[in-house]
């Protein structure tokens, strides 16, 4: 099992085909005031199996948490993976639309994915406070 790519974006949906539309890739957010709450984003991971996964059903859970673990929004279900013949590769996208989500402090924020016995993975979005004011000295 692997996870190819994972990002945040401002949209993204999966068409009927399967394929994955996105728009608006990034990995920063800057708030002058916190706590900040961000309207809203998506994170989105793209699955791959190979046929020594076939046929399993497999957790999965999707995490955001802060720098110090704790939890900002977590879900969890369960991923079938179908048969597949020798050479053949499943892939599935995976898309969570998080509205409204508050961030305490700036900071380094993961989504951390963990599918069944697998290594998680972890996309950082970091959350930052304004600049420094200029001193106005020369």
């Amino acid at each position: 099992m692997k996870i190819p790519m994972a990002f945040v974006a401002d949209e993204a949906n999966v068409s009927q085909e399967g394929k994955l539309n996105v728009l608006g890739i990034f990995d920063r957010i800057g708030a002058n005031d916190f706590p900040v709450v961000h309207p809203r984003l998506v994170f989105c991971f793209r699955v791959l199996a190979e046929a020594g996964d076939a046929g399993r059903s497999l957790p999965v859970q999707v995490r955001l948490v802060d720098d110090a673990g704790d939890p900002l929004f977590e879900a969890a279900g369960e991923m079938m993976i179908p048969h597949l013949p020798p050479a053949e590769v499943f892939s599935a996208n995976q898309v969570f639309s998080l509205v409204g989500i508050q961030f305490p402090r700036p900071g380094t924020y993961r989504f951390v994915i963990t599918i069944g016995d697998s290594p998680p993975h972890e996309t950082t979005l970091m959350v930052s406070g304004p600049p420094p004011a200029a001193s106005g000295l020369n």
